[in-house]
């Protein structure tokens, strides 16, 4: 929506047979509103130039919404993807071997619904935060260690955008605060290193407030004020009875139940937590925070949606301890080694079939445990 408004429209007037999806006309109005902030267009913006040049050349000019601009879409969504995976593997190279690097990364890619919304549903903001993630996770390290204003400069970019794309994400702060603390002597050191850099840490802040001013401007062209919670009588209902087993293990896109993968991910977490390796407290921290924001969502299911997607981007984090805990298993016996990485390959094949077999919409009351055990039984071809 943004875009081809700000680059073909000149304005955000709604355009006769614009597809409406996601977003309305203000009552009394011809002006449209799109709820979602615009971080998920600015990723995609170089693809749009690129189409609206080719789109110009081969003519007549489209309205923005034309086939020229999905295949962009498309390709946008596959460059962050597959940029994301490269800093994951620069990331996960430094402490594992090429083996377990390859198995981790197609665990987390075509073992849960990443693979579900680069391919299928490539407009949705997750992979693009995805890519935001595994950057952020690459460059936290090298920050820590050596805070000079050039890597502040880049780390609150990257921090702003992920705030920008999808405001609740903001949560990986705690990643680069706790990164490589597992001591009490740790948490003081790092609170003193906060307190030493407090004016960079600061930065991470201006980063959001001046990338959301664009945002702000257009509240303003739109509503006529410059602040506005676009999510009206939407809210964290269950803040204080989160669903979260719902969540994890519900049939209504439980993340654990259409991505089995993932518990290899938790298990490979709480070992790394017992045993001080990895960030892991910094990982399950993030990860209970989110999983607590999901839960008390009144959408916690997340709507029509293949698994959970509001996990999409922290499969990022739990390609970490995916890959400490098959490094664990290729230590293993032979036998117990097979039998493992047989039961993960089972996973990814089980998550790649139900991919193929979704079919909007895998919920609400017609999808309960005997529907999504007769599709399971169904693509195993063991049900007709």
């Amino acid at each position: 929506m943004y875009l081809p408004h700000v680059f073909i429209n000149h304005s955000f007037i709604w355009q006769q047979g614009e597809d409406m999806s996601g977003y309305l006309v203000m009552p009394g109005t011809n002006l449209v509103f799109d709820k979602y902030t615009y971080g998920t267009a600015l990723l995609m913006l170089p693809f749009f130039l690129i189409c609206f040049i080719i789109d110009h050349i081969v003519g007549p000019p489209g309205n923005g919404f034309n086939a020229i601009y999905d295949i962009g879409v498309m390709l946008s969504a596959v460059f962050y993807l597959v940029l994301g995976m490269f800093f994951l593997v620069k990331t996960l190279a430094k402490s594992f071997k090429p083996i377990v690097v390859i198995l981790a990364l197609l665990g987390m890619y075509a073992g849960t619904n990443l693979y579900f919304y680069t391919i299928r549903d490539p407009a949705y903001s997750h992979v693009y935060s995805f890519f935001l993630f595994s950057l952020f996770i690459y460059l936290t390290p090298a920050f820590i260690k050596d805070t000079t204003w050039k890597k502040t400069l880049l780390m609150s970019l990257v921090f702003g955008l992920i705030f920008l794309v999808r405001p609740t994400n903001g949560v990986v702060i705690f990643y680069l605060l706790l990164y490589d603390v597992y001591t009490r002597k740790d948490l003081i050191n790092r609170f003193y290193w906060i307190k030493q850099h407090f004016l960079q840490l600061s930065v991470f802040f201006a980063a959001c407030v001046l990338l959301s001013f664009p945002q702000l401007l257009y509240w303003h062209s739109v509503l006529g004020k410059w602040q506005f919670n676009g999510y009206q009588n939407e809210s964290f209902i269950y803040w204080n009875k989160p669903k979260i087993l719902h969540v994890l293990f519900g049939v209504q896109n439980g993340m654990l139940i259409y991505a089995p993968i993932a518990f290899f991910s938790i298990i490979g977490l709480f070992i790394a937590a017992y045993r001080k390796m990895i960030s892991a407290y910094a990982i399950l921290l993030i990860l209970g925070f989110s999983t607590y924001l999901f839960a008390s969502w009144w959408c916690w299911w997340y709507g029509g949606a293949f698994g959970h997607r509001g996990y999409i981007e922290y499969f990022a984090f739990l390609a970490i301890p995916n890959a400490y805990v098959i490094s664990l298993i290729l230590n293993q016996k032979p036998l117990n080694k097979v039998l493992v990485l047989a039961l993960f390959l089972i996973c990814i094949v089980y998550t790649m079939l139900l991919t193929y077999a979704y079919a909007w919409p895998w919920e609400g009351a017609g999808w309960t445990w005997k529907t999504y055990g007769y599709t399971v039984m169904k693509v195993f071809g063991l049900a007709p």
